[in-house]
């Protein structure tokens, strides 16, 4: 911020964002005009690239409704034989803001949008803020924050495995309840989520799939290791969408579940790929509240975001905001995490629910620590978080097919008479369960609870009137919450 391009003085923040495309809503065919007048006044080359979510839109009649929030790139590059540094996306978008020609076009930048997990290197790490061997230690002579720490110079996932004794919440019942979708990593191997009607993994809009498609080998929720594959560490944020899964399921046993992956086990997701999975999102609910063939949805959980580098300027992000808008007005409540910065500054999507939403609400969740009487210390506040929910220490499900290339610490083999003996594996979740704090976590327990609210209202399960609904079991919530 300190040295970009600015306008008229204004003040900008640091974000973070794809620094070769802008995106533009609008019919993709129209845009041959915008690219040229791009050209024109950056004289950088302009290629349009397609979401593929237009010809989806066309065979379900909603081109004019989708085309607002449809993700188009236009991907900026150095023209042939010119010697020049990299596209700056941002100075691009000044330019024409001060060109004035294209006033009122849905242009934009594409952020990386961060998970809400603690993860070291990512917000927060075992050695920069505090230290595992500093407050806590792992043995008697021996602490993992003495001597190296796990951010510095070297990440690893911010999970911690853990035994959990219980019964899938959802044992004996049907999952016909209200259904949750997650825009996340996905969801990985659990003896809670078996394939079945309830859990939708590969969710599709006439047979196109909703969000990113994995190469083999690096789904984030299948091994964990896509990042560091030489090395074998788990990626940071491995394991995200599945715990944030097992959440749910707690809170609404009766939920269906529908995984819409869009991050990699980073914990970052192209603003663009998430923009194009909810406009496949509202394809999908115009078409299920129509002709009743799939369930629609009920609630949708986010717990990804940025900061906007215009502070006060968000109404700048007309795609991201207008998929969420046409959302609530087709009755789905969304509940977004506030981030774990420890600031009061907007992160988005979080930050829109201080002006609301047409239709079911949306509610902006920041974290409270194990008490429940206190804010956590890095959960971000302020007037745009609506509420705050059970963030720290969090228990809840990983990919049982998790198993890294830490050891434990000490490791005793068998011998004649005796067990093999160790301190414990630190990235093996084979047992299925581990612990994890940030507003991840209290985003989707407060999803959860509207969802179980939808549930209980056996009353209004015959009211064709979803948002009157979705406005009702909200209020109940926010009414009850510490």
């Amino acid at each position: 911020p300190a040295t970009a391009l600015s306008e008229g003085g204004q003040t900008i923040s640091a974000t973070v964002y794809v620094g070769d495309c802008l995106l533009v809503g609008g019919d993709p065919a129209q845009l041959a005009d915008t690219a040229s007048v791009i050209e024109e006044i950056t004289g950088l080359t302009v290629t349009v690239e397609e979401s593929g979510l237009a010809g989806i839109a066309r065979e379900a009649g909603l081109s004019d409704s989708v085309a607002a929030f449809d993700p188009t790139v236009l991907r900026l590059s150095v023209k042939k034989g010119e010697l020049s540094r990299p596209p700056d996306a941002w100075e691009a978008l000044l330019r024409i803001r001060r060109d004035g020609r294209l006033a009122g076009t849905n242009l934009g930048l594409s952020h990386a949008m961060f998970a809400c997990g603690w993860s070291d290197g990512i917000g927060w790490s075992d050695g920069i803020g505090w230290s595992d061997g500093i407050g806590w230690s792992d043995g008697i002579g021996w602490s993992d924050g003495i001597g190296w720490s796990d951010g510095i110079g070297r990440g690893r996932n911010g999970c911690r495995p853990v035994h959990l004794a219980a019964p899938d919440p959802a044992q004996g019942r049907e999952l016909d309840g209200p259904l949750v979708a997650v825009l996340d990593t996905g969801l990985g191997t659990h003896k809670w989520f078996p394939d079945g009607d309830g859990v939708i993994r590969d969710p599709r809009v006439l047979g196109q799939p909703i969000g990113l498609r994995y190469a083999a080998g690096l789904d984030p929720e299948i091994t964990g290791v896509t990042i560091d594959q030489v090395n074998g560490t788990l990626d940071r944020l491995a394991g995200h969408g599945t715990f944030i899964a097992g959440i749910i399921r707690q809170h609404a046993p009766s939920a269906a579940l529908m995984s819409v992956p869009v991050m990699a086990g980073d914990g970052v997701a192209d603003e663009r790929d998430v923009i194009r999975a909810l406009a496949a999102l509202v394809i999908r609910q115009e078409l299920a509240l129509k002709n009743g063939i799939e369930r629609p949805v009920d609630v949708l959980s986010l717990s990804l975001g940025y900061h906007h580098e215009t502070p006060g300027a968000f109404v700048a992000e007309p795609l991201l905001i207008a998929a969420l808008r046409r959302l609530s007005e087709l009755g789905v409540v969304v509940v977004a995490g506030a981030g774990n910065d420890g600031s009061n500054v907007e992160f988005f999507p979080a930050a829109f629910a201080a002006t609301g939403l047409p239709g079911a609400p949306m509610v902006s969740v920041g974290a409270r620590t194990t008490s429940e009487h206190e804010v956590a210390i890095w959960s971000n506040t302020g007037s745009w978080v609506m509420a705050y929910g059970a963030g720290a220490s969090v228990v809840s499900t990983m990919p049982t097919t998790f198993n890294g290339s830490r050891r434990s610490g000490l490791a005793q083999p068998a011998a004649p008479g005796q067990p093999a003996r160790g301190t414990g594996d630190s990235d093996d979740f084979s047992g299925g369960f581990g612990v994890w704090s940030g507003t991840s976590f209290s985003t989707p327990a407060l999803a959860g609870e509207i969802a179980a609210a939808l549930t209980a209202d056996q009353a209004g399960r015959i009211d064709s009137d979803r948002v009157k609904r979705a406005q009702k079991a909200v209020a109940a919530v926010l009414q009850d919450a510490p």
